[in-house]
C-alpha cells in the first residue's frame, strides 16, 4: 500500500485546511497569539501545505539504476538489486585479501628488488582499484568491472608491461587473477535462474580485450564508459527517493568502513615501497630533513596562534550573531506569512464568488435548455405516435384488402377443385358402367353359346335359320 504521506492531496482540501487554519489566526480575539510561538508553527504548517498544493505533481528526477549488463536476459535474474549490492559489497576482503597475499608471496621469494617492488605496487594499484570497482553506485556495474578488472590484470600480468615487472614471478599473478576470476563466475552465477554466465563472462573477456591495461592497474579503463547506452533515466517519486539516498549511505557507510581497515594496511605498503626506494644510505638524511620540516612547521604555527585566537573569539561570538539574525529573519518571515494568508484568503473569497456566480448561471441556462429539449421532445413524440396511428391504419387496410383477395383466391381455388372432383367422379362411374356392361355383355354371349350347345344339335340351329327366312 501507498504510505499516506505520499498520497496526492487535492488543493481544494489543502486550500481549505489553510483557510480554517487563516480564519483562526485572524480572529480580532486573538491578536495577541500572534506573537506566540504556536501560531508560528500554524503559519509555517499553512505555508508548507500551500506548497504542497502548489506542487502535488511533480516529481524528482534522479537517475534510475539500470541493469547495465544488456547479455544477461531480464527474465533470468533471480536477485534483486539490493541483494546484488550486498554481494558485491561482501567480496571487497577476500579479494584484497588474495591480491595481499599472492603480493606477499612473490615479494617473499624473489631476492630481486624490482619483483619486490612491482609485487607491493600490485597491492598498492590493485587493491584500491578492486574496491572502487565493487563499490560501483550500479550493482550490475560493479559486477561487470569487477569481472572486466580481473581479466585486465590476468592480461597485464601474462601479455602486459606486468610481465616483465615480476619477471618469473607472473605466473603466480596470472593463476591468482584467474582464480579469483572464477571465483566471481561462481558468485555471478548465483544471480541467474539457469546459472549460465557464458555470454556475461564472454562480454568481459572481450572489453578486457579490448581495453588492456597499458602502463599501470591505477590507469585502468573502467566499464563507467558505457554509461552512454543506457536507457533515458525515468522519474522516481519521493518513496523511491528515500530508498535510494537511504542506499547510497549505506554504501557510504561500508565503503568508510573498508577504507578505514584498509587505510593503515596502504600506509604499511607505501612504507615498504618507500624504503626499497630509498635504500640504507638515504633513510637517515630524509630523517634529518623530516626534522626540520618539523621544526619549521612548528614555527609557523605559533605565527599563526594570534590569528587562530582571534578566529576563535570572533568563532565564539557566533552564536550571539547567528541568534539575533535569526530573531530578525523569523520576524521577517511571521510578517510575510501573515501578509500572504491575507491575500490568499481574500483571492480565495474573490473566487468562490465568482464561481457561485458562474455556477448560478450555468444552472440558469441549464434549466433553460433542458425545458426546451423537454418540448421539443414533447411534440416530436406527439408527432411520432401520430405518424404511428396512421400508418397502422393504413397497414390494417392493406392487411384487411390483402385477405379478402386471397380469401377469394382460396374460394375460387375450391371450386375449381370441387368441378374436377365431380368430373373425375363422373368419368370413374362412365367408366365402371362400361366395363360392367361389357362384362354382361359377355356373360350373355357366354351364356347363349352354352344353352346352343347343350340344348340344340347342331344342325338346329341352321334349320331354325331357314324357316325363319322362310316364314319371313
Amino acid at each position: 500500500m501507498i504510505p499516506q504521506w505520499t498520497r496526492k492531496r487535492t488543493p481544494n482540501a489543502i486550500t481549505g485546511i489553510t483557510m480554517n487554519r487563516l480564519m483562526q489566526t485572524l480572529h480580532p480575539q486573538d491578536s495577541a497569539v500572534l506573537q506566540c510561538g504556536r501560531l508560528r508553527r500554524d503559519i509555517l504548517l499553512a505555508l508548507l501545505l500551500l506548497v504542497v498544493s502548489l506542487s502535488f505533481g511533480c516529481s524528482i528526477k534522479i537517475r534510475k539504476r539500470q541493469p547495465t549488463t544488456s547479455a544477461a536476459p531480464k527474465g533470468d535474474i533471480s536477485a534483486s538489486v539490493n541483494q546484488v549490492r550486498l554481494r558485491m559489497r561482501s567480496l571487497v576482503d577476500p579479494f584484497a585479501g588474495e591480491i595481499e597475499r599472492s603480493a606477499d608471496q612473490i615479494a617473499a621469494s624473489s631476492q630481486d628488488v624490482a619483483v619486490k617492488r612491482a609485487a607491493i605496487r600490485w597491492k598498492i594499484e590493485g587493491v584500491p582499484a578492486l574496491r572502487g570497482a565493487l563499490f560501483q553506485p550500479d550493482p550490475y556495474t560493479a559486477v561487470l568491472d569487477t569481472w572486466v578488472l580481473t581479466y585486465q590484470m590476468a592480461d597485464y600480468f601474462e601479455t602486459g608491461p606486468g610481465r616483465a615487472a615480476l619477471g618469473a614471478a607472473s605466473p603466480v599473478a596470472v593463476q591468482t587473477c584467474r582464480s579469483m576470476e572464477e571465483e566471481f563466475g561462481k558468485v555471478v552465477a548465483t544471480f541467474t535462474v539457469s546459472r549460465d554466465v557464458s555470454q556475461i563472462r564472454a562480454y568481459a573477456r572481450q572489453w578486457a580485450s579490448d581495453h588492456p591495461i597499458r602502463y599501470a592497474i591505477q590507469d585502468r579503463e573502467s566499464t563507467l564508459s558505457r554509461e552512454l547506452e543506457r536507457d533515458v533515466p525515468p522519474e522516481f517519486n519521493l518513496g523511491e527517493t528515500v530508498a535510494e539516498i537511504t542506499t547510497t549511505a549505506d554504501d557510504v557507510h561500508r565503503e568508510i568502513q573498508i577504507y578505514s581497515a584498509h587505510l593503515f594496511r596502504q600506509a604499511r605498503w607505501e612504507a615498504e615501497l618507500l624504503k626499497l626506494d630509498l635504500g640504507g644510505s638515504e633513510v637517515l638524511p630524509m630523517a634529518e630533513r623530516a626534522v626540520k620540516s618539523s621544526e619549521q612547521a612548528v614555527a609557523t604555527l605559533d605565527r599563526l596562534a594570534p590569528a587562530i585566537k582571534s578566529a576563535a573569539d570572533t568563532a565564539s561570538n557566533v552564536p550571539t550573531i547567528v541568534a539575533s539574525e535569526r530573531k530578525a529573519a523569523v520576524d521577517s518571515i511571521n510578517d510575510q506569512l501573515t501578509k500572504t494568508l491575507i491575500f490568499i484568503h481574500e483571492e480565495r473569497l474573490a473566487v468562490l464568488e465568482q464561481v457561485d456566480d458562474e455556477l448560478l448561471t450555468v444552472l440558469k441556462h441549464i434549466s433553460q435548455e433542458r425545458v426546451a429539449a423537454m418540448q421539443q421532445v414533447s411534440e416530436e413524440r406527439i408527432a411520432a405516435l401520430q405518424q404511428l396511428h396512421e400508418e397502422r391504419i393504413a397497414s390494417m387496410d392493406e392487411l384487411r384488402d390483402i385477405a379478402d383477395s386471397q380469401r377469394k383466391e382460396i374460394s375460387r381455388d375450391i371450386e375449381l377443385t370441387g368441378v374436377r372432383l365431380v368430373d373425375h367422379a363422373v368419368w370413374r362411374f362412365a367408366q365402371l358402367m362400361a366395363a360392367l356392361f361389357v362384362c354382361l355383355l359377355a356373360a350373355g354371349m357366354l351364356f347363349l353359346f352354352v344353352i346352343r350347345r347343350l340344348f340344340f344339335s347342331p344342325g338346329e340351329p341352321d334349320q331354325l335359320l331357314r324357316r325363319h327366312r322362310t316364314a319371313a
